[in-house]
């Protein structure tokens, strides 16, 4: 029997992996697009005209915000829309309130977030980990630049907040702009990229757990060259945890370059290197009892991640005319992962003796991705259409071997590892993937008076091979998809705007059935939603609020086989009922804030196993978070500010069949900065009151971040 689908519990991974962690969500770059909210019936519309804010104004659907308030976005549309027009749920984190909060990871930059669960599983300094509405992103929703960045089991692209200009937040199927993902959602990273005006930014950080940190930001025109603006963006990072002998060092540098070819056709280059260095096994000892402690399972002597990786791309736009802009995102990228662990084999027979074994794992990845589209402006009586028709292409490449040997056992009472001659050469696995995606999609915008209709359809294609180096085992897979969304909004003269949304998306899984059903290759999961909302952006405020109400399902979802346990069928299926609000807000007299909450009611309505009814592991009812922020507007005391945040994750389910449960969280956030001239001073502190708790899935138990403090400071000329 051969199963090619791996659940990525065992190893620590984020999540499921299909066929080993290879990713078959489609890259799909971002575009310009639909123009004004207002929008009269006689004459028309020219979208994403060339007088549209540069992507650095505030304004642009790219740009770091108007403080904690991002009014347009690509995210939803692939087109520049109204963030009040999209016809799903959007969040947009600025360049504002990253910098305000004291983010240093991305994960943590989501933590006010409606819906999104960060560090779901407890800290894990390894790779940015978030929940949406109930379902894991890390994997096929974690994009950037429009562009999904790949993964394998273990190898994943790590990116640091500084080097982002916002992070946004799509929340419900993605599927007909996107591809193959959950139905939760995705986050998306905009690059920085070279500003017209001069720019100059540089300072250090200095933390607790012995951090230290110094980072830059240029940009401006290049001297003697007409229509070329630059962008160098670096980081330089040491520094420890809160685990004594796991490290968090960086190294980064990404160099951007914009040409102006003719007046009608920009192209941006971007570029980024990077290395890495932390630990491969943060996990902590779990009794037979579900009491978490601290004792680590791995050895300090031997345990070590290290990864570098890599990102070139460019982006092309031209605009042959008034109403037609074309696109081109193009992106290769690569990462050498390799990893030294050692991890508990169960107990002695004594009780407090763990016997343990020692991994080591190399994994490369390499990713092409490409997204072409053509965006056209154009009326048929009284209807203003903005029609988007694009064809995107993914391949990634994975090769993996793991070595196995013994180790030493640990004494759970004096738990000290002392040097031991590790020699590893058992042979886990080798293994090879390659794989390739083409998505063809389209979708018009149409505006009616007040009215909003969005409506797209997609149709995805993939192959994928997976060869065992070992056995010499191949397996082939070919799924497909079509998937749809509609959506309505209606713009009342007030600022409120309800909406209502249907969309759907797909998922390939690998596996065959067993024999006696045939051998048949398994069909991808397939996600439903069906979502109502109401978006408010008041007049003369800049603020936008949004509540959504939805419900979720995820069908062909695998569930053990009844006729034969060894192997799976395809009628499972998850539901997720629930209810968002999410507020942000940036007033002239100073304020600035975020508020939400998210009611996740997540069920497996089918299954064959013991988990039917239970749920999902991981998700909690209740999420809530305020953070605001205060800084004086004039006088003696301009520039000083401050701001305090709380947030509140309630209790998740351990295990499939909800036997154990993790404790909730709450944390309290401050900060304190004072800006004079070009220079900016700042103090945060996140989780002040350094609440830890242990967070265990399936077996597997991390403590969650407790107090960490930074001070920073920055000079910009």
């Amino acid at each position: 029997m051969q199963r090619f689908w791996i659940i990525l519990r065992r190893r620590g991974r984020p999540f499921r992996s299909w066929l080993g962690g290879a990713a078959v969500g489609m890259a799909c770059g971002s575009g310009a697009a639909l123009g004004q909210s207002s929008v009269t019936l006689e004459e028309l519309q020219v979208f994403g005209s060339r007088s549209d804010p540069s992507p650095q104004s505030p304004e642009s659907p790219t740009g770091p915000g108007n403080g904690y308030v991002a009014a347009r976005s690509l995210v939803g549309t692939k087109t520049d829309t109204p963030v009040l027009e999209a016809p799903q749920s959007v969040s947009v984190v600025t360049k504002q309130q990253i910098q305000r909060q004291g983010s240093q990871a991305v994960s943590q930059a989501l933590s006010y977030s409606a819906g999104v669960q960060n560090e779901p599983f407890g800290h894990d300094a390894r790779y940015d980990v978030f929940i949406i509405r109930g379902f894991a992103a890390s994997q096929f929703g974690n994009y950037k630049d429009g562009l999904r960045q790949g993964n394998g089991v273990y190898a994943y692209f790590r990116n640091d907040p500084y080097e982002t200009e916002r992070i946004e937040v799509l929340r419900g199927p993605t599927s007909v702009l996107f591809g193959a993902n959950d139905p939760g959602g995705l986050v998306n990273l905009v690059s920085k990229v070279p500003t017209a005006q001069p720019f100059h930014e540089t300072g250090p950080d200095i933390g607790n757990y012995g951090r230290r940190q110094g980072r830059f930001d240029v940009s401006g025109p290049v001297a003697g060259a007409d229509g070329v603006l630059y962008r160098l963006t670096g980081l330089v990072r040491q520094s420890g945890t809160q685990i004594a002998w796991t490290p968090d060092d960086r190294i980064s540098l990404a160099p951007a370059l914009t040409v102006r070819l003719g007046d009608a056709t920009t192209l941006t280059l971007l570029g980024e290197v990077a290395r890495n260095h932390t630990a491969m096994w943060p996990f902590v000892y779990s009794g037979p009892s579900g009491k978490v402690t601290r004792i680590g399972l791995s050895d300090p002597n031997f345990d070590r991640l290290d990864q570098s990786q890599y990102q070139f791309g460019y982006r092309l736009e031209s605009r042959p005319g008034d109403d037609i802009v074309f696109r081109q995102s193009f992106r290769v990228g690569g990462v050498d992962f390799r990893g030294n662990l050692v991890d508990g084999m169960g107990l002695a027979s004594n009780g407090y003796t763990l016997n343990r074994y020692a991994e080591q794992i190399r994994e490369n990845l390499s990713v092409v991705t490409v997204d072409n589209n053509v965006q056209a402006g154009f009326k048929t009586g009284p209807l203003i259409h903005t029609g988007l028709i694009g064809l995107d292409y993914f391949q990634q490449d994975t090769a993996k071997r793991e070595l196995y040997g013994m180790a030493p056992a640990l004494d759970l009472r004096n738990p000290i590892n002392a040097p031991y001659p590790y020699a590893l050469s058992q042979m886990g696995s080798l293994t090879g993937q390659s794989l390739q995606q083409v998505g063809l999609y389209g979708q018009d915008q149409i505006a009616l008076g007040r009215f909003r209709l969005t409506a797209g359809v997609r149709q995805d294609f993939a192959s994928l091979n997976t060869l065992d180096r070992i056995t010499l085992g191949e397996a082939q897979a070919t799924p497909s998809a079509l998937t749809e969304r509609v959506g309505l909004t209606y713009l009342f003269d007030n600022g409120v705007a309800p909406y209502a949304t249907y969309a759907t998306s797909f998922l390939p899984q690998g596996g065959t059935q067993s024999p006696r059903r045939g051998s048949t290759p398994f069909e991808p999961s397939e996600g439903e939603n069906y979502e109502i909302g109401v978006k408010y952006q008041p007049g003369g405020m800049n603020a936008l609020f949004t509540t959504a109400l939805y419900e979720l399902t995820k069908s062909n979802v695998l569930t053990p086989d009844p006729q034969d346990p060894r192997y799976f069928v395809q009628t499972g299926a998850i539901t997720v009922k629930g209810a968002e609000f999410e507020g942000v807000f940036s007033l002239g007299d100073g304020f600035s804030g975020i508020a939400s909450y998210a009611h996740t009611d997540a069920r497996v309505t089918k299954s064959n196993g013991a988990d039917r009814g239970k749920v999902p592991v991981g998700v909690p009812l209740e999420q809530a978070g305020i953070f605001l922020d205060y800084t004086v507007p004039t006088g003696e005391l301009a520039g000083l500010g401050g701001g305090a945040g709380l947030r509140y994750t309630g209790r998740t389910k351990a295990n499939p069949i909800n036997t154990q449960t993790n404790p909730t969280l709450t944390a309290i956030d401050l900060s304190l900065h004072y800006e004079i001239s070009a220079v900016r001073f700042a103090v945060t502190a996140r989780n002040v009151a350094d609440q830890r708790r242990g967070i265990c899935s399936s077996g597997f138990c991390r403590m969650s971040l407790g107090r960490t403090l930074l001070a920073s400071v920055s000079v910009q000329w």
